[in-house]
């Protein structure tokens, strides 16, 4: 007869610890935990394990609060060998109010470093940066022996080296390159100094040659207007030989009568506001070729001598 071999199969784990074993350790007080060592969120109570360093789970907290069992290691890891922490079922005594652990846990976060690090800053204003002008752009300013000496000696009277008061271990005054430097620069322009003021007068008086040749070279103003006022009578002796009222045959007529004294149109005629003519209706008018040029009335003649796009018909 065949025997057959059942595989064991594991309990259903409780949901909720319901065991009346008590650890015989002292119990441990929530006063004497920091407020980031112990969670009293209702319904998520959990404490920060001093023997395992785990955090682990408080049940029985309207009755008697104790840890739950719990591993030192986490159950899952294959590598390690289960075993149960001395604290599981250890007594702990709630005497911290949830208001007052909220509140101590607040002032701690906030005093945390790593919080303050990850606040926001202040946006300050970027400096507008000038640019920088091109190798071109910049006007070199020549040093003179008097602003070396100058700097000379605004230099002594600030470095102790030139002083004498700055000593090494063994009592040795320690000398100044800056103030050596100075001294040669001073002394190298000092010394160069005559040919460089050579220099300064020749240039000098090359300008004060070149503005004398250019100031000679210019037309003087009188002489200019000498030159174009014999045209300038001619054409003045042309316009006075034209007789008054006439024109060029390629203009328009002149009229010689003055506005004022032409004559007035009669009732229910329409006149030429150029040359004075009359027409006698607005049909007339109209058939000999009237227009309205800026709102006034020009009969066909004067009317062509303006712009079409001027010219309004009727």
């Amino acid at each position: 007869m065949a025997t057959t071999t059942v595989e064991p199969q594991a309990r259903k784990r409780r949901r909720k610890t319901r065991t009346k074993n008590i650890s015989p350790l002292p119990a441990l007080l929530a006063s004497e935990l920091t407020a980031s060592q112990i969670d009293l969120t209702p319904g998520k109570e959990h404490v920060f394990c001093p023997a395992c360093s785990n955090w682990t789970p408080i049940t029985g907290v309207l009755g008697t609060p104790v840890l739950v069992p719990h591993h030192t290691t986490p159950y899952h890891d294959p590598t390690t060998t289960p075993r149960r922490c001395s604290n599981t079922n250890r007594r702990i005594t709630l005497d911290t109010a949830i208001g007052t652990w909220r509140a101590d846990l607040a002032e701690r976060t906030q005093a945390s470093p790593t919080v303050a690090s990850r606040r926001p800053t202040k946006v300050l204003p970027k400096p507008k940066a000038h640019p920088a002008p091109a190798a071109s752009q910049l006007a070199p300013v020549p040093l003179s022996a008097e602003q070396v000496r100058r700097m000379f000696r605004q230099h002594q009277e600030q470095c102790l080296a030139c002083r004498g008061e700055a000593r090494d271990r063994a009592g040795q005054k320690l000398p100044c390159r800056d103030g050596e430097r100075l001294a040669v620069t001073f002394l190298r322009l000092l010394r160069q100094e005559p040919k460089r003021q050579a220099v300064r007068e020749f240039f000098a008086r090359e300008r004060r040659r070149f503005d004398r040749e250019y100031a000679g070279a210019t037309p003087k103003r009188g002489a200019g207007w000498a030159a174009v006022l014999p045209a300038v009578q001619n054409a003045d002796q042309l316009r006075r030989a034209v007789p008054q009222g006439t024109h060029p045959t390629d203009g328009p007529e002149v009229p010689l009568v003055p506005r004022q004294a032409a004559a007035q149109p009669e009732r229910g005629q329409l006149m030429c506001e150029r040359c004075g003519a009359t027409e006698s209706s607005l049909v007339d008018a109209v058939a000999a070729g009237w227009h309205r040029i800026t709102r006034r009335l020009h009969c066909g003649r004067c009317a062509d001598r303006f712009p079409a796009w001027t010219r309004t018909s009727f």
